[in-house]
């Protein structure tokens, strides 16, 4: 079967200095934009089948193919939602000349770092930097500090492999701030905005190729310890966490002749180097044309992965329902024994079906 969610299918390259690297993608257009920025956009995505799917049972046999299917796609939707740097310090500390693999939720980190570093204008005018991509193409960023908005526009940006073209944007851009006075003492700073995206993402290694439309809100927290400045004061240091909550999402992608929406979305990501680990909670509808329908899914207990390197999780639990079964509900949670992946079950009420399936089975979905 082809592979899977939009988490997974919007990995891209994009430099940590906020030089991209990615995409182009069908049916784009790009051209000149008022005030010197461009424009660059995708064709719209039909979204999936949404009519709710109906679970069904075995009356205490095995988890049928079907609701393993069903389990696998919910629950890689929620566990690519993770930032893909290891670290909560990693996506901000690395060389800005080396590409890093990122997930959806790290291209929302990405963007929330650079409005968190923005340095406002005194006279709160529009401020646009245009720069090339290594391999053909621009990017754009745009800060507005008189209508609080960012936007970052890619047009044909061509960087190690990946291209990508389209715009992010922020806009009612919210930022807040407590630093602590001395080298030593703690910091805490809260960026918040909805956040707007039309991406097209193309890859050759590995081959993929996949879109994004929609938006929400975003909430992104960053702490860490106050360091020497070199005037002689204090500044922040590189954060030792990043939580981000994402809510109210409206987002499809597409993916080949995969297409994918998620709604009714309340997510949160939370990388803590502190514990040296990245916890994943939330809920949100799931509609796919890979399991032709839709469902509600819910994360919890949180998905836990520690070490924060580590591609699948340690712990947590997904559980699915539909509108359609009442009472019946599919529930994937994560197992070290008898095998190391997951335990699919399926219940009616009165009778469970269950497998284990390993990480390498899970993934093959």
């Amino acid at each position: 079967m082809t592979k899977r969610t939009w988490w997974y299918t919007l990995v891209t390259t994009l430099l940590i200095s906020g030089l991209a690297a990615c995409s182009g993608g069908g049916g784009g257009g790009g051209g000149g934009g008022g005030s010197g920025i461009p424009t660059a956009t995708n064709a719209a995505i039909a979204p999936p089948p949404t009519t709710p799917v109906t679970i069904t049972t075995n009356g205490g046999g095995a988890t049928s193919p079907t609701n393993q299917n069903i389990a696998a796609n919910s629950f890689q939707s929620s566990s690519g939602a993770m930032s893909s740097a290891t670290t909560a310090s990693g996506l901000v500390s690395a060389h800005a000349d080396t590409p890093q693999a990122e997930t959806f939720g790290v291209i929302v980190r990405r963007h929330a770092e650079k409005i968190k570093d923005h340095k406002s204008s005194p006279t709160s005018a529009l401020q646009v930097e245009t720069q090339p991509c290594s391999g053909g193409g621009t990017l754009t960023f745009a800060f507005d500090d008189a209508s609080l908005s960012s936007t970052e526009v890619f047009v044909n940006c061509s960087e190690g492999g990946t291209l990508i073209h389209g715009t992010v944007s922020a806009s009612n851009v919210g930022v807040g701030q407590n630093l602590g006075p001395t080298v030593g003492s703690t910091y805490s700073i809260t960026v918040s905005a909805t956040f707007t995206v039309d991406l097209s993402i193309t890859s050759t290694a590995p081959a993929a190729s996949a879109v994004t439309q929609g938006s929400f809100n975003f909430i992104a927290g960053f702490s860490g310890i106050m360091e020497a400045a070199g005037n002689g004061g204090v500044q922040p240091g590189v954060p030792n966490r990043v939580q981000i909550s994402m809510s109210n999402a409206n987002i499809l992608t597409s993916n080949g002749t995969v297409r994918e929406l998620l709604t009714n979305f309340n997510f949160s990501v939370d990388d803590d180097d502190t514990q040296g680990r990245t916890t994943v909670t939330g809920g949100y509808t799931y509609a796919s044309t890979i399991i032709n329908g839709s469902v509600t899914v819910a994360v919890s207990p949180p998905l836990v992965f520690q070490p924060q390197s580590a591609p699948h999780p340690s712990t947590g639990t997904v559980t699915i329902t539909s509108s359609a079964s009442p009472g019946r509900n599919i529930v994937l949670t994560v197992i070290s024994s008898p095998v190391v992946g997951v335990r699919v079950d399926a219940s009616d009420g009165a009778t469970t079906d269950t497998v284990n399936l390993t990480w390498a089975q899970v993934d093959a979905l």
